[in-house]
């Protein structure tokens, strides 16, 4: 059985590749803003939801 710990670490990871693909294609912004992007998403806010439940 996943944990909600790992749920939340799957979809908020799915969703940061998710976010990545999308402003690579439809918008012109630099490439640094991408990586900020799936930092912030993919790393810092599942580390703060998961810190915030214990």
């Amino acid at each position: 059985m996943v944990s909600h710990e790992n749920e939340v670490m799957i979809l908020l990871g799915v969703t940061a590749v998710i976010l990545l693909a999308s402003i690579n294609s439809f918008t012109n912004l630099p490439t640094w803003i991408s990586i900020l992007v799936v930092i912030v998403v993919g790393v810092l806010v599942p580390q703060f939801i998961s810190r915030r439940n214990k």
